[in-house]
């Protein structure tokens, strides 16, 4: 994600288009009315307006869950974005294109604040060797696996701007 130019147009619909098809694809294989429900919903909500504004469309989440992820790992991913979040935001905030600084809903979606330590606290609660545990960590792993592989799929895969196609 890092490679990506936040600063122009199809940058930063690429980026959104990424986090919009993963986010929704992992809200919709999680307890509703839970905490990562509602951040994953708020976002999709978000991104989904800043994709409006950019012109750009979601593409399709390449990867794949074999089972509903634990709580904890879809926690630590959600809110670990948002905490990601706020250091990608001075690069697209750098930004000169004024459709690239129109598009601000997803950047201004502050964390919410003790979450993260929440999180953590919670996360040092689960015994290290306990299946719990394996199964956090696998399923962190298969979580960022989705937005690894929506991110290297093929450029053709990725929807560019109205304003550009």
């Amino acid at each position: 994600m890092s490679s990506i130019d936040l600063a122009t147009v199809d940058g930063f619909g690429r980026f959104l288009s990424i986090h919009q098809s993963c986010f929704r694809y992992i809200r919709d294989r999680v307890t509703v009315e839970s905490d990562a429900w509602h951040g994953l919903d708020e976002m999709v909500r978000r991104i989904g307006a800043d994709l409006a504004i950019l012109g750009g469309a979601e593409t399709i989440c390449v990867g794949s869950i074999v089972r509903k992820p634990d709580r904890l790992a879809v926690d630590y991913v959600v809110e670990g974005s948002r905490l990601g979040s706020k250091v990608l935001r001075n690069r697209w905030l750098a930004a000169s294109d004024p459709t690239v600084r129109r598009a601000c809903a997803y950047f201004s979606f502050a964390p919410v604040p003790g979450r993260w330590r929440r999180i953590c606290d919670q996360l040092s609660n689960v015994p290290v060797h306990s299946e719990r545990a394996k199964a956090i960590i696998h399923d962190t792993k298969m979580l960022f696996a989705l937005f690894h592989a929506t991110a290297c799929a093929p450029a053709a895969q990725w929807p560019r701007s109205a304003e550009l196609a």
